[in-house]
């Protein structure tokens, strides 16, 4: 029999016992249910006999209590209890109990009560024999006739008798020792004996037919007990029997089988594998052997290539370390690339403050000459105020500059002005005063251009100003050649030490600004936004590249107008940084989206553009253990999201 079979077998067998075992337990518990109901009915019929005959007591001790003592109260309580018992009356609670021995005045009455529902009703109800109820049924008949001779005893204290139709309708004398010798009489206690007489056969017949109940229901009991715990012994037979065929049909061979497992690991090639059946197991064991000695050949196979692999590793890992040296020259050189793009422009960026200070030291040589040749005894106390006043404004920033529009409107005001008060050469005493740059009231210049050589005192001031406005223009230049120099060598620098460094975020997105300024068009605004200015730890010029390439795209992506909005922000993880590059271009099509990180990959024409650029920055990105992101929508523009570890 194979192992499936023989496990198929043992199973039916203990679930069939299992079923058995909980049917007998269900069956079981049902008889000691009818057991327990069978003892409540029981009791609740002892109960129900027992209430009768306390009734019937009750009913005899007021009755004799109010014939003795004449107590109206007593009396209320006689017909009270006959009410209660006929049901014409709510039942109190906890009635079944000792109930009226308590109570002994008014106050003692219960004001809860329950529901209407005489004796008899609840007789029928408890399901009685028909026996058994007549017997209670003739002991509350016999109680009925006793409270008659009750009622003829307590009416006789009243003076009141039954007339010949048998009715209390009859006065006379009140007579208090008859109706006591009514209740104390033979008469009395004969009826009496015939109430408790059917309460007591009662109490037999019921005792009778719960003891025949409860021992039928107790043999059944025990009947099925004994057949559960025949049905456990078969189970725990079953049990043992699984567990030692389990143990020999499985258990032990997989454990043989484990070993030799474990020996071939070790390459322990001459274990042998004697386990034979024809089960299963068998067979399993069979196809172990047919797959020790292939394995065995197999690892021969492999130790010799592995000489070869290993040899072939080598000449990889030669081949890696090429290639890695390959990809740095790769950057390097596109940066290179980059770089060379940049020269011309960032040349005419150095030439024009060159110019500009060239253009200023002419000037100067202009000024200080006319300076020099000036008769300063002849200069009147308000141009000396006037020249004081212009030197100490030329120190501060200039905050306004007028545009050629304005100033040739700027020019015209002033120049009629001047030719109203007949002020000669107008126009170009207007173009000196503009030159200035001051804020003096009309009046300051007319009343200056009247005086005696009013013109030539206008030119002193004109060469003051411009001295000082040209020193100005030569610092600037001066601080701008300065910082391109300088952000030509930052990003020009090659980091060998490949460790990295403390970079200023802001201040590495500035360089490539300042050095790519001569590439970005007229119309193209660049507005930064460096919402966080904090260092990151990255290699310096590998970031240059990022932005350099990022920007640059952007650039081309304008045609004519529009704007490129840098942004530094802290990501919502608070240990990263984003930096966003958006642009308002013409955006990337959705067809290509997907290719923009391939390497080589372009959509720019022949001689334009090499396809390397986002290849080379997602690389950067990667090896900062960041991540680079993009959306962008055609005719909207597109927006590179670069997130980085801080």
């Amino acid at each position: 029999m194979s192992v499936k079979k023989l496990f198929y077998l043992i199973f039916s067998i203990n679930i069939i016992l299992l079923l058995l075992l909980a049917g007998l337990s269900i069956t079981l518990f049902q008889v000691q249910s009818s057991l327990a109901k069978s003892q409540e009915t029981r009791l609740k019929s002892i109960k129900l006999a027992d209430e009768l005959r306390q009734s019937s007591d009750d009913l005899t001790r007021f009755a004799r209590t109010y014939v003795v003592t004449g107590n109206d109260f007593y009396e209320k309580i006689f017909y009270e209890i006959l009410a209660i018992r006929n049901g014409e009356k709510e039942r109190p609670e906890n009635y079944e109990r000792i109930y009226w021995d308590f109570v002994i005045s008014p106050n003692d009455i219960q004001t809860h009560t329950g529901k209407k529902k005489s004796l008899q009703s609840r007789m029928i109800e408890a399901g009685f024999t028909n026996e058994e109820f007549q017997k209670l049924k003739k002991a509350q008949f016999n109680s009925d006739e006793l409270v008659n001779i009750e009622n003829i005893a307590m009416n006789a204290i009243k003076g009141i008798y039954k007339d010949d139709q048998g009715k209390f309708n009859k006065r006379g004398i009140p007579n208090r020792e008859y109706a006591i010798s009514l209740m104390h009489g033979l008469e009395y206690h004969k009826s009496k004996k015939e109430i408790m007489k059917p309460i007591d056969e009662f109490f037999q017949l019921l005792e009778n037919r719960t003891n025949e109940n409860v021992r039928k229901l107790e043999k059944r009991s025990i009947y099925l007990i004994s057949l559960m715990i025949f049905v456990i012994a078969l189970l725990v037979l079953s049990l043992s029997f699984s567990f030692l065929v389990i143990k020999d049909k499985v258990s032990n061979p997989i454990d043989q089988l484990t070993k030799v497992a474990h020996e071939i690991g070790n390459q322990n090639w001459s274990v042998q594998i004697d386990y034979e059946s024809k089960d299963e197991i068998g067979r399993l064991a069979s196809a172990f052997r047919i797959l020790k000695e292939k394995i065995s050949s197999l690892i021969q196979d492999i130790n010799e290539s592995n000489l070869n692999l290993s040899k072939s590793n080598q000449d990889l890992l030669n081949a890696l370390e090429e290639l890695k040296a390959a990809e740095e020259q790769l950057i390097h050189s596109e940066k290179m690339s980059t770089l060379g793009q940049l020269v011309a422009g960032v040349a005419h960026e150095i030439n024009t403050p060159l110019g500009t200070i060239r253009t200023a030291i002419s000037n100067v040589e202009d000024a200080m000459t006319f300076i020099l040749n000036f008769p300063f005894e002849q200069i009147p106390t308000s141009v000396r105020s006037l020249m004081k006043t212009i030197v100490e404004k030329n120190t501060e920033s200039k905050t306004k500059y007028l545009s050629s529009k304005e100033r040739r409107q700027k020019k015209k005001e002033f120049a009629e002005l001047l030719q109203a008060h007949n002020i000669p050469n107008p126009e170009h005493a207007a173009d000196l005063i503009l030159d200035i740059e001051m804020s003096f009231p009309f009046e300051t210049w007319r009343s200056l251009l009247q005086e005696v050589n009013g013109s030539f005192s206008l030119e002193l001031l004109h060469k003051v100003s411009r001295l000082y406005s040209n020193a100005h223009n030569i610092d600037n230049s001066v601080d701008r050649a300065s910082k391109i120099v300088f952000a030509l060598k930052s990003y020009s620098h090659r980091d060998n030490s490949g460790e990295k460094t403390d970079i200023s975020l802001s201040e590495s997105i500035e360089t490539v600004l300042v050095i790519y300024k001569s590439m970005i068009k007229p119309g193209i605004e660049i507005i930064k936004d460096f919402q966080w200015t904090g260092n990151i730890l990255g290699y310096a010029d590998e970031l240059s590249q990022v932005w350099t390439n990022l920007i640059h795209n952007a650039v081309q992506a304008i045609d004519e107008n529009g704007e490129i909005r840098i942004r530094t922000q802290i990501d919502s993880d608070p240990h990263f940084v984003i930096v966003s590059i958006q642009d308002t271009g013409g955006g990337i099509p959705l067809e290509v989206q997907s290719k923009i990180f391939d390497p080589f990959f372009t959509t720019k024409g022949r001689g334009e553009g090499t396809g390397l650029g986002l290849g080379i920055v997602k690389k950067i990105i990667e090896k900062h253990s960041g991540e680079i992101m993009f959306h962008s929508e055609v005719g909207v523009g597109t927006n590179f999201e670069v997130r980085l570890p801080l």
